[in-house]
């Protein structure tokens, strides 16, 4: 059973989850939100993910007043959040993570890829402006991360599991800037689900080793799919792949763009590509 609901009671989703063994997946930062809700969209992406009684936040969007607005709105404690995963060092995936701290009493586990400790800055009217890696703090919020570097495949608990850095190959078109970059695999009964940030590798790429790791080919692919600067013909091309992958189904949010959300409906379908707003809900099976 899979479907996409709007928040309503956590009361009854601890219960869903608690004794229905579901897992659920929310949207909390993206450039889309839900109509008629006072969420805010803004550029950047993050994932709330509530699973196996431990709550995973994978990546924190760009600004940490959206974030936390957001996560305000959809009743989501900061002091909650049982571990951070940073999917990659770009700015719109990490910039929230200082307001996320500021807003904790607690520390808590941030998992990072090996060059998110890389600070890159360029100048901006000879002023330097920080471009990517972990955003600057305070010492008082620093010192409540548990930093831990991840480049393996790695159970974070037993239904979720951190890829790791995607080794490069040719089925998936990685694009030309290519970070370390990590994703999420959730294990469902109808087989694994794919949380990306940006799939810098590329979705073929990214999905085919999920496969070889887990044996079982995506189900679900969710997140940011890299797609915002491809034309028609080479979104179309990409669609083709993803049906020769067994057409799993698409939750496109962030940097996939909106005109190639809508070239990849023109071959999928609007039942394989939907939009994964702020405020978007998903339950799994697990």
């Amino acid at each position: 059973m899979l479907n996409a609901i709007r928040i309503t009671d956590n009361v009854l989703h601890a219960f869903i989850l608690r004794y229905d063994m579901k897992a659920r997946v929310l949207s909390v930062y993206d450039e889309g939100a839900l109509t008629g809700t006072p969420l805010i969209g803004a550029k950047g992406l993050s994932i709330f993910i509530d699973a196996d009684d431990s709550r995973t936040l994978f990546d924190t969007g760009l600004r940490g007043n959206y974030l936390i607005h957001n996560m305000d709105r959809l009743d989501i404690d900061p002091d909650s959040i049982d571990r951070v995963v940073i999917s990659h060092v770009h700015k719109e995936h990490t910039g929230g993570l200082a307001g996320l701290l500021e807003k904790r009493e607690k520390s808590v586990d941030v998992i990072i890829t090996p060059d998110c400790e890389y600070v890159s800055r360029v100048k901006f009217l000879g002023i330097p402006i920080k471009r990517a890696g972990l955003p600057d703090m305070p010492e008082k919020d620093m010192s409540k991360m548990n930093l831990r570097t991840v480049s393996e495949w790695t159970q974070l608990s037993k239904n979720l599991f951190l890829t790791g850095k995607v080794p490069s190959g040719t089925a998936g078109g990685p694009t030309k800037e290519m970070p370390d970059e990590s994703s999420l695999v959730l294990m469902t009964r109808k087989g694994p689900v794919l949380i990306c940030g940006c799939c810098h590798h590329g979705i073929e790429t990214t999905a085919a080793y999920v496969e070889k790791m887990t044996g079982k080919k995506v189900h679900t692919v969710i997140g940011g799919l890299h797609l915002h600067r491809l034309k028609k013909r080479e979104v179309h091309e990409v669609a083709d792949r993803v049906m020769e992958m067994g057409s799993p189904l698409l939750y496109a949010s962030h940097c996939t763009g909106e005109s190639q959300t809508t070239h990849l409906r023109e071959k999928l379908g609007l039942n394989g590509v939907k939009n994964f707003y702020v405020g978007t809900e998903i339950f799994f099976d697990i």
